[in-house]
């Protein structure tokens, strides 16, 4: 049985809703079904999220492949008597009406991802994606899932175009780079294509192609290391992209050598990255920088 855009959202509701209700026993679960929380494999019912969440906004973000029954979300919840915001996103798979994958993250906080995150900011931020020109030039699949093909690829050369209004964000925050130092932008960073775009050559491309929307979901597994930054803060920053490194090497010598402040001791991670592209009109929409940080080494059970 196929599954219509409609049927798909009905089922990621049924999906949130179960968790407020801290009961996933209400899911329409296919017999064997494969899970994970913050990468981790577990049944829904041994998840933190059906016993934590007790409140759910709409999704602000919503992305649906009917052709492959997959469907993808954004949201803000609240867990138990905390007042601050968690974000929640979800990639799911639907087979004959049956949730046959449920991949789930949770971040609550800058250090489950050490990049920026701002949890109000999701909303407003992800309105107007989710409201497109009606008059827009929608791409073909192929187009778009030569997009996923390149985004993290090593030998695939593609030329794209970006929108003077293209969107960059990182978990609901449109990125301002204070620099190093305190002396960066206050504007927010656009987006770019992929000139130091971290890269996977196991990447799991084309995992959902909304072609109403114009929405593309790339999966990369991506090596990097945590640096203090501007201060007692950290941020991630991948391996594939050295010049940044560099300069945070630079960096932690001289506030070393000063000992004014308390440093981080630069250390190896994993960076989990589901990504988000809107591409519409020829061009790119949309960036969104989505990760959870795993120790060094990690890889995906979805491998």
């Amino acid at each position: 049985m196929s599954c219509s855009r409609a049927c798909m959202t009905a089922i990621i509701t049924k999906v949130l809703d179960s968790m407020v209700a801290h009961d996933p026993s209400t899911l329409p679960l296919a017999t064997v079904y494969k899970a994970t929380e913050n990468s981790h494999p577990a049944a829904l019912s041994m998840m933190t999220s059906w016993r934590t969440i007790v409140n759910i906004a709409p999704p602000s973000l919503l992305a649906i492949d009917t052709q492959q029954g997959t469907g993808y979300f954004a949201l803000d919840v609240s867990e138990g008597n905390n007042e601050a915001l968690s974000i929640l996103r979800g990639r799911m798979k639907v087979v004959n009406r049956k949730i046959t994958e449920l991949e789930l993250f949770i971040n609550r906080n800058r250090g489950d991802h050490g990049f920026s995150y701002n949890s109000t900011q999701l909303s407003p931020s992800y309105a107007t994606l989710m409201s497109p020109p009606a008059d827009r030039k929608r791409d073909s699949r192929a187009s778009l899932e030569a997009l996923s093909e390149a985004l993290f690829s090593t030998t695939k050369n593609l030329s794209v175009t970006i929108s003077d209004t293209c969107q960059f964000t990182e978990l609901g925050w449109k990125v301002v780079d204070t620099g190093v130092y305190g002396n960066g932008t206050t504007e927010p960073l656009g987006c770019n294509w992929p000139d130091s775009h971290p890269t996977d050559d196991s990447a799991r491309v084309n995992l959902l192609i909304d072609e109403e929307l114009g929405f593309v979901v790339t999966s990369g597994i991506i090596p990097g290391k945590v640096y203090p930054y501007n201060g007692n803060v950290s941020a991630f920053i991948p391996n594939k992209m050295p010049a940044a490194q560099e300069a945070q090497d630079v960096w932690f010598a001289e506030m070393k050598a000063k000992a004014t402040l308390p440093l981080l001791s630069p250390t190896n991670a994993t960076g989990d990255t589901l990504e988000v592209l809107q591409f519409y009109n020829g061009k790119l929409q949309a960036m969104q920088i989505n990760v959870y940080l795993s120790g060094p080494g990690m890889s995906s059970p979805w491998l």
